[in-house]
């Protein structure tokens, strides 16, 4: 049955004879029948959470001209109130009903909306990953209010807005050089004769022409491959950011392709600035607005590609990323390479800290996988014993102490797994340390090794690998800040061969987070922030908690493909999740986001344009902000209030 609500107030709440509770942790429609405005425009759905923070999740769903339209989504477990809002609304007269959909209907909708998506799912189901089916079908379900492009674009369109310099501390030229095919380059120029931003020259550049860019140093260069367009707004909104902050000496922007038809097609949303993702070529900075003065310095500047020149600049300032497809090319992106790690001469000592109780069958497995299936220059394995009590643990342990291969400290009491670990770095004899759970597999020697020579670079903090249950899909492939509420593991029960993840399992790239199922870490480093705060994360979020500390501190954190592990976690049956279980989680959750709220929104690995409740890489209908984005944008982000519309492009 419909619940339904007509007035002003749209809400349903705990107090109505309709309450939501009974659509709580299910798949629910909801119609809405607005006022039309004869465009289509976005309208959010705010969800609300009972004894839970953030109180309130919001989805977003699209309108049609008419005011008319359908929001699909998975119902948080505590929902207690459904609510909308209509971003610039000018009229109230908003209705609204909402409905569990039955699971039928839902595998119907699902499977048309995304057939091999769908397929996917039903790959997980019949390998009897029961938790993967689940979450996938979760995803899928939110996934239904994704936009297209086109739409997306319609609603975040606004062309014909006239440029305000009145704040700008000064309006520098800038200089265009064209390359590429004579017979492609008009469609550039005109793009470039569009531009709001009124003082820009066109230049020549090739061997020997760097010199004449150069004799403008105050100037901002920008570099297109002709065929390629900028939006009227573009070389006004890529300075904006370097007129305003010196400290960044170049803005790239999104893309997308202008096909056959002239159509604007296959967006390209982008993470910020990271070097191994530009290295490879998987992050094209094309089109990149530079500034001229960082250019001298860099030796045959002009003949270097878009990767290489930001690569380059970047030792002298930050690189910005403004999250909008401005840039639109003809051709299609090239393939990244793959580029493996270099293995260290040598292998380097490693402490290794391993919270466990009970559960033999698990432990034999990682401890056999350290001592006979890794490349080590020997081990110190610290075992943090929380109240095994099961002879056949007892007996694992005893055989492994009196081979002097680990060390076992006793930690009685409840569970938390923050305290077992600074009780195991504290023990810890060597300064790499890496935390380990208790069912994780290696799949080759080298693993270790891979990891290891991310931390000889004394920029990273802390490295992750690529985790893989047994039937092969992603467990771990890095996080995502905010989806989920606090975090989510990236590409989670993808297949990795299945062509799910815009190419990125494949390739090293800096991350805001890695689990601590298994993280290398160095032992200084976790005493000068302070390890993992046992107090109010001893379950939940300490990895990612320990992660943001790490980049506050100037750290970054690289996850590798190159480290491939086993983790032996039982996916054929559901989490059993107890009432304390759940207290214990909000508690955590609360924290999470009182503590770093602005940082969950402002993922700078993550376009701002993806959703955070939907899959990886789903397009959300607003924006979560549009500001320029460097890799430390998270130490002070700032997010959109609820219901504010984010500015468009």
């Amino acid at each position: 049955m419909w619940h339904e609500m007509k007035e002003p107030d749209i809400s349903l709440t705990a107090n109505n004879s309709k309450t939501p509770y009974a659509l709580g942790d299910m798949p629910v429609s909801i119609k809405i029948d607005a006022a039309g405005t004869g465009k289509k425009r976005a309208c959010l759905v705010k969800l609300h959470r009972k004894n839970r923070i953030p109180e309130v999740v919001t989805r977003s769903v699209l309108l049609d001209e008419q005011g008319r339209g359908t929001f699909f989504g998975w119902m948080p477990v505590d929902l207690e109130a459904i609510s909308l809002h209509l971003p610039d609304s000018v009229d109230s007269r908003v209705t609204f009903s909402a409905r569990p959909m039955n699971y039928l209907e839902m595998v119907m909708r699902l499977a048309c909306h995304s057939p091999k998506t769908m397929w996917q799912a039903l790959r997980l189901l019949q390998r009897r990953n029961i938790r993967g089916f689940q979450f996938r079908i979760v995803r899928l379900c939110d996934s239904l209010n994704e936009p297209s492009y086109q739409n997306w674009r319609q609603v975040n369109d606004i062309s014909g807005k006239m440029p305000d310099f009145s704040n700008w501390l000064e309006r520098p030229n800038v200089v265009v050089s064209i390359i590429g095919d004579p017979g492609m380059v008009a469609k550039t120029r005109d793009s470039l004769a569009a531009q709001t931003y009124p003082d820009i020259q066109e230049v020549p550049v090739g061997p020997g022409d760097g010199d004449f860019i150069l004799q403008n140093p105050n100037c901002f260069w920008i570099r297109l491959t002709a065929g390629m367009e900028l939006s009227a707004d573009a070389v006004e909104r890529l300075v904006k950011p370097l007129v305003h902050d010196p400290g960044i000496v170049a803005v790239y922007c999104d893309e997308d392709r202008i096909d056959t038809d002239g159509k604007r097609v296959d967006p390209f949303f982008k993470p910020a600035w990271n070097p191994p993702l530009a290295q490879s070529g998987w992050l094209a900075p094309d089109g990149a607005a530079i500034r001229v003065k960082a250019l001298a310095d860099i030796p045959d500047f002009e003949s270097m590609d878009a990767a290489t020149l930001l690569l380059a600049a970047s030792h002298y300032g930050k690189i910005g990323h403004l999250p909008a497809p401005l840039l639109h090319r003809r051709d299609r992106r090239q393939p990244a390479k793959i580029f493996s790690a270099a293995s260290p001469a040598a292998p380097s000592k490693v402490s290794v800290i391993i919270p466990t109780r009970d559960r033999a069958d698990l432990l034999s497995v990682c401890l056999a996988g350290l001592f006979e299936k890794t490349r080590n220059d020997g081990l110190d394995v610290i075992v943090i014993d929380n109240d095994s009590c099961q002879p056949d643990t007892l007996q694992l342990f005893a055989r492994y102490e009196n081979a002097g291969l680990i060390r076992r400290i006793p930690l009685p009491g409840p569970f938390n797994f923050a305290k077992a670990c600074n009780i195991g770095v504290n023990a810890a004899e060597h300064d790499h340390i890496l935390l380990l759970n208790n069912d994780v597999d290696p799949l080759h020697p080298e693993w270790l090794d891979r990891m290891i020579v991310e931390l000889y670079d004394g920029r990273v903090g802390a490295c992750g690998p690529l985790l893989l249950f047994r039937d092969g899909f992603v467990q771990h492939a890095g996080v995502t800040l905010g989806a989920g509420s606090v975090a989510r593991h990236s590409f989670h029960f993808r297949d990795p061969d299945g062509d799910e993840d815009c190419g990125l399992i494949s390739q090293r790239r800096e991350i805001s987070a890695v689990t601590a199922a298994c993280l290398l870490t160095r032992k200084y480093l976790w005493m000068n922030v302070g390890g993992m705060n046992e107090g109010k994360l001893s379950v939940a979020f300490n990895d990612v908690d320990y992660c943001l500390k790490l980049g506050v501190s100037g750290k970054k954190i690289i996850w590798t493909p190159h480290a491939r592990l086993t983790h032996l976690e039982s996916v054929s049956r559901l989490a059993d999740d107890t009432p304390e279980k759940q207290r214990r989680f909000a508690a955590e959750e609360q924290y999470m986001h009182e503590e770093w709220s602005e940082v969950l929104l402002n993922d700078p690995q993550y376009n701002p344009n993806f959703s955070l409740a939907a899959g990886d890489h789903v397009l959300d209908v607003l924006p979560r902000s549009l500001d320029v984005r460097t890799p430390d944008i998270w130490r002070n982000a700032s997010a959109l209030e609820p219901g504010q519309k984010a500015p468009s492009f």
